[in-house]
């Protein structure tokens, strides 16, 4: 019988804050007709505002490439961190020059943090 190794919070779902943060951000600056609403109704209409919304892009973007890289470390592979921060910087660079390439950098964010799970899931398996 294996006993489950003890990892802080951070280290097993840094990724995925990281990268929900970010599409909560990216959204935001994209104005997301959705969201935006529902922000406004709930009261949180302040959040629409790039001068916040900026800061909060980078560091969830960080807080990704954190847990991507912590995901490298532990299952070996460089295929998720690589694919991570190809589309963190397209996001950053893109967000306000072109929507369509920014949309194309958050879904690359969002298989980086797909793969990153599922590279993850089969080293466990394996061990």
């Amino acid at each position: 019988m294996s006993i489950p190794s003890k990892s802080g919070f951070w280290q097993r779902y840094a990724d995925k804050v990281g990268v929900g943060g970010s599409i909560f951000a990216a959204l935001c600056c994209l104005g997301f007709p959705a969201l935006l609403s529902l922000l406004g109704a709930i009261g949180l209409g302040f959040l629409i505002n790039d001068a916040i919304l900026l800061p909060l892009l980078a560091i969830f973007l960080v807080v990704s490439l954190g847990g991507l890289y912590t995901g490298m470390r532990h299952h070996g592979q460089p295929w998720a961190f690589g694919l991570g921060l190809l589309s963190a910087l397209v996001l950053f660079v893109f967000l306000f020059i072109n929507t369509a390439i920014s949309y194309i950098g958050l879904a690359g964010l969002i298989v980086s943090g797909g793969l990153n799970i599922w590279l993850r899931s089969r080293q466990l398996k394996s061990s």
